[in-house]
């Protein structure tokens, strides 16, 4: 029998959350393994990659936005100059607020010192005049930027082929073997194996205890003759410009849902939102579906399984992963390095910790 090729780290999935865990490792010299197979309902292939400050009908200001955004600015420029492509584009949103109670919300949140770099009031939309169907006021949202994630997973793909580091493999976990100096798979052999699948870490049998609870969420490419524009809008749905004179609309949300495959009642609520934003005609060119590992507390689950520490998650990114991804990656890396510990707010051990205190991780927030 041939000796098993050896690595530092064996990473399954080569999401977003895959390729950032092994851009930090390769960074530390390590030599890691990524195995990949590309599976209905990925994310990280047709995310729009959107970094905001503020969401939510409440104007929450999304949480560790100052670090996280300086670290995640910091991470994508990085990899733009290593792989040669362009991947962060600052922008604004145009927020459509629908009635007073929004705009005295608007009002009432800009005067807080914390969002004053955020909230504008009165943007100018004299673009958009007859085009758009008018909400009852506008607010303008900066401090924002887009992240081009399918871009980065297909470059990092061809960065780890390059390198002899990728594997396209569909993991069989009955494969997967605890070893006394770390775990076996097929013909490979580590000290560690990191599981970063997205929503595929509900069928894991290592980590199914975790509670997850998977979000199905569709879109649609769509293209509109009449109307060119760089701003992000937030109206029905977002509306946010992409390459090539395209425009990615969505996204819905679901917890219940027959299968990854996009749904006719998605179709049907995009095309009745688009309606409503749109008074001129628009041109689907491709309705695209994908499932988050969303989590409850709307943190990532990372850490060591608790009977194999030589096996251990990096995953729950959800909607929020362009932003946060980098910041939890690194942080990752250093753990599994033994060079710093990982925060309790997203250790996978918080668990029963949190359901103590009441919430129910199986109603994400």
């Amino acid at each position: 029998m041939a000796e098993p090729s050896e690595f530092d780290f064996i990473i399954v999935g080569q999401g977003l959350a895959g390729t950032l865990l092994s851009h930090f490792l390769l960074l530390e010299d390590q030599h890691v393994a990524v195995i990949d197979y590309p599976h209905p309902g990925r994310t990280s292939s047709i995310a729009a990659g959107l970094i905001n400050p503020v969401t939510g009908r409440r104007i929450a200001k999304s949480w560790r936005f100052e670090e996280l955004f300086l670290f995640a600015k910091q991470t994508y420029h990085e990899l733009e100059v290593m792989l040669e492509a362009n991947l962060w584009a600052d922008r604004q949103i145009a927020r459509a607020l629908h009635n007073n109670f929004e705009v005295n919300e608007w009002l009432r949140r800009s005067s807080f010192a914390e969002f004053q770099d955020y909230l504008f009031d009165e943007p100018d939309m004299s673009q958009f005049e007859g085009k758009l169907h008018p909400p009852h006021a506008w607010g303008e949202l900066r401090g924002v930027a887009q992240v081009a994630l399918p871009v980065l997973i297909e470059k990092w793909q061809g960065h780890l082929s390059d390198k002899g580091m990728f594997i396209l493999d569909n993991v069989d976990y009955q494969q997967i073997e605890p070893t006394d100096g770390g775990v076996r798979y097929k013909g490979l052999q580590a000290s560690n194996l990191v599981f970063c699948e997205g929503a595929k870490a509900v069928s894991n049998p290592f980590f199914n205890h975790l509670p997850f609870v998977p979000t199905k969420g569709e879109l649609m490419l769509i293209r509109i003759p009449e109307l060119e524009f760089e701003r992000i809008l937030k109206h029905n749905i977002f509306i946010i410009p992409m390459e090539a004179g395209l425009y990615w609309a969505g996204a819905t949300s679901r917890y219940e849902f027959d299968g990854p495959l996009p749904s006719e009642y998605g179709r049907d609520f995009l095309v009745s939102e688009l309606e409503k934003t749109l008074a001129v005609p628009f041109e689907i060119i491709e309705h695209l579906a994908g499932i988050r590992p969303t989590v409850a507390d709307v943190r990532p689950f990372l850490g060591l399984h608790p009977d194999f520490p030589c096996m251990s998650i990096f995953n729950g990114l959800g909607t929020k992963g362009a932003l946060m991804g980098p910041f939890f990656a690194k942080q990752m890396a250093n753990y599994l390095l033994g060079k710093g510990k990982l925060d309790e707010e997203v250790e996978i051990g918080r668990v029963g910790n949190v359901e103590q205190k009441g919430h129910n991780f199986t109603k994400p927030a």
